[in-house]
């Protein structure tokens, strides 16, 4: 048994327009771009160094495109979640608690609150990154 499809060519001509792999990373690109931008201004202005540790990268597996940003900085989540009573995710109870620092002198602390910057980051640009994806597919 044998089936005869007309206009096979034309069909599988539109679906390779439907998704171009490049034009989508770019448009993952700029979506991620504006997110970083966004969570950079968010960040709490301290020492700077946050700020400057945020970015954004495009990583293609087989068919996959992922859009991340992110910072390296190992305190980074710290600032975005909280610490001790004030931690999102249920972080340390036994509050107050005391640490010696390098110079010797004894602190104590009941944690941090949290000052989100990559969530909101994301949040508030969701319609606009939703867009750009679209963008993406229908090769507008």
């Amino acid at each position: 048994m044998s089936i005869e499809i007309n206009g096979i060519d034309k069909l599988l001509s539109q679906f390779e327009k439907i998704v171009d792999i490049n034009e989508m990373e770019k448009k993952v690109g700029t979506a991620c771009a504006m997110v970083e931008a966004q969570a950079k201004k968010n960040a709490p202005r301290d020492t700077g160094e946050l700020r400057r540790s945020i970015q954004s990268k495009v990583e293609i597996d087989g068919n996959n495109i992922n859009g991340v940003v992110f910072t390296p900085l190992e305190y980074a989540p710290y600032i975005e979640y909280g610490t001790g009573l004030f931690a999102e995710s249920g972080g340390r109870k036994d509050t107050p608690w005391s640490y010696k620092d390098d110079k010797g002198e004894w602190h104590s602390t009941s944690g941090q609150k949290p000052k989100p910057y990559l969530r909101p980051a994301f949040n508030d640009n969701r319609k606009r990154i939703l867009e750009i994806i679209k963008e993406g597919v229908l090769n507008d």
